[in-house]
């Protein structure tokens, strides 16, 4: 290959945009495969709108694609730059003018330059090929801030989604236990009326049945909360109900019960830090190289004359070409501070770093706790709803044989929803201990041994 092929080429490559030649799926942001856990195909969908209309994730996308420009910004000065640099002007008439002997009397005339001029900064030290390596670095750690935002919103998403089943599932729950507190009050208000009934126990049903209320109210307003949250994260400039799954599809991937603490190196933080923290570095030996001096290679071609008819002449050509150093003695303690900023910046990047591998542990530590915790709270609660049940069965078969009152009955049922409600919200609080793991560990399937 010629070496006019080879400049052409470098050329073309360079004038592509770095999202060309570097692109990314982002939908593997999303990581689908390990969504598919939870067996909800309606998740899925909601997450993959999420992918197209969330203004979180476009904002975070714009920043990667500015730093991917800006990298092509820098590189550009590893390259020549050419261009036009002409003029045309009139010499106005004026008086004589006299050098010694030599009398020039009055004239005037046009002039006609048309060069092209191309200069080139050697890069002796490597300056600007460290600059161009540090925003390189810089456009890495925005493809990491943005893959964070991903892991960060489709948890948020998916934890207010399973909370708004919860709400449903609840409301539901409370309806039933309000509709059956309600004929309690009233049997029970018969039974005071005729004597059968102290005050107390009159005002504790009436009590029961004002709490249940209460909560219901609180459920309700939690609900459309929760609604309103999904449909802004969605993108949907709408009021609508957010469809979702039912409480008893609801599906759960197994949790380890420990982690290695080298699983924090797919979290994104700690690996923007460590970039960050080479970035920095570079950054320090850019500041270093900016003590020495710098050397320009500079060249004109072009053509000058006086008259229109004369301007592509062959007595009008002109060219140069030449090496222009520039060294700057004493720019008032600038470039010493440039440094010495670079130099604190890479020290306090390296504190970062040091700090994000203890904060990353801590929060694997305390997601895995809360996992564990959650899941021996749904443990007991499934026990505690089963014993429920067996003693509602008894109060039924009491009930039928005449060795108990339906007031009884009754409050057993009321009873048996209120274990079920707490196994509602254990259910559903394990189901999110489990996304909060996700979220901890970097957006990577825990359940996968080759990733422990």
């Amino acid at each position: 290959m010629t070496f006019k092929k080879i400049l052409i080429l470098t050329l073309i490559l360079t004038a592509l945009p770095v999202s060309a030649r570097e692109s990314v799926n982002k939908l593997d942001y999303l990581n689908l495969d390990w969504w598919k856990n939870y067996n909800d195909e309606i998740l899925i969908d909601h997450l993959q709108t999420l992918y197209k209309n969330n203004h979180d994730l476009k904002i975070a996308a714009l920043k990667t694609k500015q730093s991917e420009e800006n990298v092509r910004l820098i590189g550009s000065n590893q390259l020549p730059r050419v261009g036009f640099d002409g003029s045309l002007s009139r010499v106005l008439s004026g008086a004589q003018t006299e050098f010694g002997s030599v009398i020039i009397p009055e004239y005037s005339q046009n002039e006609f330059y048309l060069p092209l001029n191309a200069s080139y900064e050697i890069d002796i030290w490597g300056q600007n090929y460290l600059n161009r390596k540090s925003a390189k670095k810089q456009k890495e750690i925005a493809a990491e801030q943005e893959r964070a935002t991903y892991i960060y919103m489709t948890s948020v998403f998916s934890a207010n989604y399973y909370n708004l089943i919860k709400a449903e599932e609840l409301e539901k729950t409370l309806q039933k236990i309000i509709s059956i507190q309600s004929q309690i009050v009233s049997m029970t208000e018969k039974k005071y009326k005729s004597g059968l009934a102290s005050i107390n126990e009159l005002l504790n049903e009436k009590q029961n049945l004002a709490r249940f209320e209460q909560e219901l109210n609180t459920i309700i307003e939690s609900k459309k909360v929760i609604n309103s949250e999904l449909l802004v994260l969605l993108g949907i400039n709408a009021e609508k109900e957010v469809e979702h799954s039912d409480f008893s599809t609801i599906t759960v991937p197994e949790t380890p019960d420990a982690l290695s603490a080298t699983i924090i190196q797919y979290r994104p933080d700690l690996i923007s830090s460590e970039k960050y923290v080479k970035k920095a570095g570079l950054d320090v030996r850019v500041a270093r190289r900016d003590f020495l001096p710098k050397f320009f290679l500079y060249g004109n071609i072009g053509f000058n004359a006086y008259r229109w008819n004369r301007m592509f002449a062959n007595e009008t050509f002109l060219s140069n070409i030449g090496i222009a150093p520039s060294w700057d003695i004493f720019t008032g303690g600038a470039k010493l501070a440039r440094y010495r900023i670079n130099k604190y910046e890479y020290q306090r990047a390296v504190e970062s770093y040091e700090k994000t591998v203890l904060t990353s542990i801590q929060e694997v530590n305390d997601a895995l706790v809360e996992t564990k915790t959650a899941k021996a709270n749904l443990i007991k609660s499934n026990e505690d709803f089963s014993l429920e049940r067996e003693k509602h069965a008894l109060a039924e078969k009491q009930y039928t044989i005449g060795d108990s009152s339906k007031l009884d009955e009754m409050r057993s049922q009321v009873n048996l929803l209120l274990a079920r409600k707490n196994n509602i919200e254990s259910t559903i609080n394990n189901v999110v201990s489990t996304i909060s793991l996700y979220n901890a560990v970097g957006g990577i399937d825990y359940t996968n041994p080759e990733n422990l």
